[in-house]
């Protein structure tokens, strides 16, 4: 049983055109399009909406933005719909009525518990701003969960029944929340799957109501918390590794080692309760797997630092933030992975009943 779900803001009479068609399919239980605050002039297209068979319009008064219409039309799902799975989708035209059948027969003949992912193939007629997105955020996401995800911003995904209710509970009200989705099921090691889809970019995409500087900061909030994190600790680090050179005349490679011990258990605190969530894990297997780490990340620190002054003969402070600009990325990613992984088989038990 497949329900669709439409999250809309200010839409055209597109979106009952795509409403028509998928009721014309006869291929889903039921149809929910969520009015995100659109206000009076777009009432009439979803007065239109509603008197289309299977439809049913959900309202926000006001725009609470897209992750908040997401959830509120899960919700509305999951009371009307029990045991439902839900396939989302843009109101915008992007999507077509065949993409989303496709989708809906991947998701019901696969196995169960999969969230299934419209992939969008960029290309040369891809609006730059569209192409820079999709590109930087395909970096971020592998670096944050070590997971390869080709569009990590389609609107088209297929969601499975037993994670409905974890979704409800991801923080994100506007365009972080889809993202957030993303970091969290692979975080409580849900299987995802891609299907390709046709690509569609409306008059270049211009009625997209994406703000690039705001939405762009949201979407990355876990990779900025961690760079926060790292700053604070670093300047700790510094600053320790300063004095232990200037006034116990320690060797650098030796200083290294003295701050990288004091800041690293700010670092494991700030990391472990703030940026990754991961309190509920055990405490003694990651602080060992941190300190694992730690060893390695100075180990080679130590080993760049003495290679940069001895070897290269270049200033003993600024090799020390060249070396820990390499290493940020490989601590970054041993953490995610390795030392606040998740319990990888939360999200399937649930997915799947």
């Amino acid at each position: 049983m497949v329900v669709i779900l439409i999250p809309s803001y200010k839409p055209d009479d597109g979106l009952l055109t795509l409403l028509e068609q998928l009721h014309a399919s006869k291929r889903y239980e039921g149809i929910v399009v969520v009015d995100d605050g659109s206000g009076e002039k777009f009432r009439p297209i979803f007065d239109r909406a509603e008197q289309i068979g299977d439809v049913t319009v959900v309202r926000h008064a006001v725009n609470l933005g897209k992750g908040r219409a997401l959830k509120t039309g899960i919700n509305a799902i999951m009371d009307a719909y029990p045991g439902a799975h839900v396939i989302t989708a843009d109101a915008d035209g992007q999507h077509t009525p065949r993409d989303i059948c496709r989708l809906a027969d991947s998701m019901e003949a696969g196995p169960e518990g999969i969230i299934w992912l419209g992939k969008r193939v960029l290309g040369k007629d891809t609006p730059v701003k569209s192409l820079f997105g999709n590109t930087v955020n395909r970096i971020v996401f592998l670096l944050i969960t070590g997971k390869m995800i080709y569009d990590t911003q389609t609107g088209l995904r297929g969601l499975p029944s037993g994670l409905l209710a974890d979704m409800l509970h991801i923080k994100g009200e506007r365009y972080e929340y889809e993202m957030n989705v993303l970091l969290e099921m692979v975080r409580l090691g849900a299987d995802m799957k891609e299907i390709e889809i046709q690509t569609i970019y409306i008059n270049n995409n211009s009625g997209t109501h994406f703000h690039p500087i705001r939405d762009a900061l949201m979407v990355f909030s876990r990779l900025i918390a961690f760079a926060a994190s790292s700053l604070i600790s670093f300047a700790l680090d510094y600053g320790a590794y300063a004095l232990l050179i200037a006034l116990c005349r320690l060797q650098p490679e030796f200083a290294y080692i003295g701050a990288r011990l004091l800041s690293s258990a700010v670092n494991f605190s700030i990391n472990r309760n703030l940026v990754f969530g991961a309190r509920k894990g055990s405490f003694a297997k990651q602080i060992l797997g941190y300190y694992l780490l730690a060893v390695l990340v100075m180990a080679l620190g130590s080993l760049g630092v003495r290679w940069g002054t001895d070897i290269l003969g270049w200033n003993e402070y600024l090799i020390k933030i060249l070396v820990d600009s390499l290493l940020w990325v490989l601590s970054f990613m041993g953490q995610r992975l390795m030392v606040f992984r998740p319990v990888r088989a939360e999200a399937k038990q649930k997915a799947r009943g």
